[in-house]
């Protein structure tokens, strides 16, 4: 857990790099990094046997993530969200006669978020604005709706981010506009996520935390597969009984290919008779209930999952109400499976669980999210 905490610390002090400016990149492909601490210092941040290196003290002793290779790694993701955000794909299409061909670029148009570029169809005669997919109607720039929703779930609050983006873009925005962002996206991604069937483990890991909603203690349960860490279903509730268990199970089986094998839980009793009722006790394949109370070190991957919610939360002071943490949590989830790479298996767990082929980032992932698909959700 101390690691996941100073990693949290570290990217938050990489992405203050970054709205500064202090990083610039080499043709040779190094990026120079700017000592925080020595401003006539700067670090070089090179890509090295299929890993960031950095020259500064930290990385030299610890081997491991410093504040300066997570800018990096943020600058180089914000220049992505950028490209993909000024492209031009299938989602710019004429709104008029859904065509791709015969559109060429004429004007541009300039509201607070900057400068759009105008596309006029030769076939209908109608202009229009470019906007990738899922962004249809939406104001502000593409990459900064995207870059908004990325900067919350690594760790900083929405007048933090009201602040970064007045520094780095030059946009204003209020912090209710950025909320009204996340729960629209955060809706649109978790239609699209918990409609995908996935393949789990033998082996299921289930847990509960507590965390505050307008001073009110809340409990989040969570079911994570053991082996590809897949955060497969989580629950909300106001107590630790048994028909919350059931419900976190009937979301997993719901989501699942396969029943587990085992499911590993704490020693709340409260899954005992959850796990008789939702998965049932077939002779033929029957579910062993492993509890933690035998073996702490069954459950320990479920346990460092929480230390990383508890570490994003810490810098928000709890929510406003249970909507609201309903709302940051299916986020959450979806950034934990889609988004945020895993540090032990150098892959997300969406990748490692089979139901995504590359690592998403907002803009990629809503994109995927808005556009029509043929999965099946299970009954």
């Amino acid at each position: 857990m101390a690691n996941t905490h100073q990693d949290g610390k570290k990217e938050s002090k990489g992405i203050r790099i970054v709205e500064k400016g202090d990083i610039k990149k080499q043709n040779n492909g190094c990026f120079h990094v700017k000592s925080q601490s020595n401003l006539n210092t700067w670090y070089d941040v090179i890509w090295k046997k299929n890993r960031w290196s950095c020259n500064c003290m930290d990385y030299q002793k610890h081997r491991d993530r410093c504040k300066h290779v997570f800018a990096v790694v943020y600058f180089l993701m914000i220049e992505r969200m950028k490209l993909k955000s000024e492209s031009f794909d299938e989602g710019n299409r004429c709104p008029l006669c859904k065509q791709t061909t015969n559109i060429i670029k004429r004007g541009i148009r300039i509201n607070r978020s900057g400068v759009l570029q105008r596309y006029y169809c030769k076939l209908c005669q109608r202009r229009f604005s470019e906007r990738p997919v899922g962004f249809e109607g939406m104001k502000n720039r593409t990459d900064i709706i995207a870059t908004s929703l990325d900067l919350y779930y690594r760790g900083l609050s929405l007048r933090q981010i009201v602040e970064h983006l007045e520094m780095a873009y030059k946009v204003s925005v209020s912090h209710s506009t950025i909320y009204h962002w996340i729960k629209k996206y955060v809706q649109m991604v978790s239609d699209y996520t918990q409609g995908l069937m996935i393949n789990t483990s033998e082996r299921w890991l289930a847990d509960e935390t507590v965390v505050m909603a307008n001073g009110r203690h809340l409990v989040l349960w969570s079911l994570l597969d053991s082996e590809t860490r897949f955060l497969i279903a989580t629950h909300i509730s106001q107590r630790r009984g048994e028909e919350d268990a059931s419900l976190l199970l009937h979301k997993g089986m719901n989501a699942s290919e396969e029943q587990p094998l085992e499911i590993v839980t704490d020693g709340l009793g409260s899954y005992h008779n959850a796990i008789k009722k939702e998965i049932g006790t077939n002779p033929e394949k029957p579910v062993i209930h492993l509890q933690t109370s035998l073996s702490k070190s069954w459950n320990n991957k479920i346990e460092r999952f929480n230390g990383t919610i508890k570490s994003r939360t810490k810098t928000m002071a709890g929510f406003f109400s249970e909507a609201s943490t309903a709302t940051f949590v299916a986020g959450f989830k979806a950034y934990y499976n889609f988004i945020r790479f895993h540090q032990k298996l150098k892959k997300t767990p969406a990748m490692m669980n089979g139901v995504a082929d590359q690592k998403y980032d907002w803009m990629s992932l809503i994109k995927k999210s808005a556009k029509p698909t043929n999965h099946k959700k299970k009954e």
